[in-house]
């Protein structure tokens, strides 16, 4: 078996309050079936993230994450846990997330 990760982060600062980050992540796994149950599988995982940082006790961050994988258009248990997957097959998205979170600190 054979497991290939590729990841990259890039990080821009606007100004002194407002920065972007991206990360992007590939994964493959190519399995032997005479050696492994695993099966061959590739991932992207891209996540964004925007920040807005007034002081470090005050900021907002707004998000976003998407997952891409080859797994069968219709995704059956496979018997181990997880889903059939195709080796060849396209990349479809299995999951998306969006956020905002605020936090503020209260001066007492």
């Amino acid at each position: 078996m054979n497991n290939h990760i590729v990841r990259s982060k890039w990080n821009y600062q606007f100004n002194k309050e407002f920065s972007f980050r991206f990360i992007g992540q590939y994964s493959a796994v190519l399995a032997n079936p005479y050696f492994t149950y695993l099966q061959t599988s590739k991932n992207f995982n891209a996540d964004f993230l925007f920040a807005y940082l007034v002081h470090p006790s005050t900021a907002v961050y707004v998000g976003y994450n998407s997952n891409l994988e080859n797994i069968d258009e219709v995704p059956l248990p496979d018997g181990l846990g997880g889903v059939n997957h195709v080796p060849n097959g396209p990349l479809r998205n299995d999951g998306r997330n969006f956020f905002v979170k605020a936090s503020y600190l209260f001066r007492f």
